[in-house]
């Protein structure tokens, strides 16, 4: 179980792509606020993305908690659905977005699928659900996008207060 698309979003809207990558954290959820104002005020559309870490899969199964493919279907499967709880909550429909979960290391995954879904930005939380001290040695996952992407990257902190109007 590579990837899952969801095809809601496709064809809506031929204006400009926007790439939130979400975590569930809180700035990635102030990431999605900003990105569905975006997308109304430039008439584009959202691509939301949930990247399933690679090493917490292997993490998982080091743990005995089920093989690679139980692990990776549970995984898909809450992802997925706490994603389309993450929009609701925000409200946003589900049906105007383009929904992507995906396995591996989020900071690659996040630069692939900005290219090959050609977006025009990327917009992402300063501080998300990663591993402290793994941000302490190897920099946090937006530090590492940064590094690598040739499209502007928007980072959202956690005391950003959204002025709409």
């Amino acid at each position: 179980m590579k990837e899952e698309h969801s095809n809601q979003g496709k064809g809506k809207s031929k204006g400009p792509t926007v790439l939130v990558a979400v975590d569930f954290s809180y700035c990635s959820r102030l990431a999605l606020r900003r990105a569905k104002f975006w997308a109304a005020m430039n008439g584009g559309r959202i691509l939301a993305l949930h990247v399933i870490d690679r090493d917490f899969v292997r993490h998982c199964i080091h743990q005995d908690l089920g093989t690679e493919e139980e692990v990776k279907r549970k995984l898909f499967v809450n992802s997925k659905k706490k994603l389309r709880e993450f929009l609701h909550e925000e409200d946003m429909d589900e049906n105007d977005i383009q929904m992507t979960i995906c396995e591996g290391i989020p900071c690659m995954e996040i630069n692939t699928k900005a290219v090959e879904n050609d977006v025009e930005m990327i917009i992402m939380g300063s501080k998300g659900n990663s591993d402290d001290m793994k941000s302490i040695f190897f920099g946090s996952t937006t530090e590492r996008v940064l590094r690598f992407i040739k499209r502007p990257v928007l980072c959202i902190p956690p005391e950003y207060r959204q002025k709409l109007k």
